[in-house]
């Protein structure tokens, strides 16, 4: 199969539901094809949070790991993994994104918090993004709480050198701009 078509899938697995939909429409096999930047489908919407695009990728084949079970807050799965394998508190996903990002962006503050208990880093980063970063593009203000009352550096960039505060200004999210201090 043509490159050009996986990629375009994975991209969209980013946010677009409709794309992604027509794609698998004609071209079922590619699942789970990688693109040339290394990511699946359900990868690409597991960073994104984007439930919806999970849900439909699983419901076609796609894979629950660790990861994507952290962004749909399965919480009992996840405890069972980390009781079985502790290093998971320590992983990395996609685009070496550390494994608390993937619980902050879903939202489940019992799933970062099982992290957080087995050794998670509340400060580990990614040139791409940090906790902190995944619980604002999440929009979880509950979630966001949760990572400052443990101890997220809210200065930490993004992959645009953007803190928390910052990126939430941009997305419109004065809720939870207004959740994180600024800095001193």
């Amino acid at each position: 199969m043509e490159q050009a078509i996986v990629d375009e899938l994975v991209g969209n697995s980013h946010g677009n539901l409709v794309r992604v939909k027509e794609i698998l429409e004609a071209h079922p096999e590619l699942i789970n094809a990688a693109a040339v930047w290394k990511e699946t489908p359900v990868e690409a919407a597991t960073q994104m949070g984007n439930r919806a695009i999970i849900e439909y990728l699983v419901s076609r084949g796609a894979p629950v790991d660790f990861f994507t079970a952290l962004a749909l807050a399965q919480v009992d799965r996840v405890d069972s993994e980390l009781k079985a394998k502790p290093d998971l508190a320590h992983a990395r996903g996609v685009h070496d994104l550390p494994v608390l990002y993937f619980a902050a962006i879903g939202g489940s503050v019992a799933a970062a918090d099982l992290l957080i208990s087995a050794g998670a880093d509340v400060n580990a980063n990614a040139e791409a993004a940090a906790p902190i970063h995944g619980a604002v593009m999440g929009g979880s203000g509950e979630m966001v709480r949760f990572l400052i009352e443990s101890g997220a550096d809210l200065s930490l960039p993004d992959y645009k050198g953007r803190d928390a505060r910052t990126l939430a200004t941009e997305m419109g999210r004065n809720d939870l701009a207004t959740l994180i201090p600024t800095r001193a």
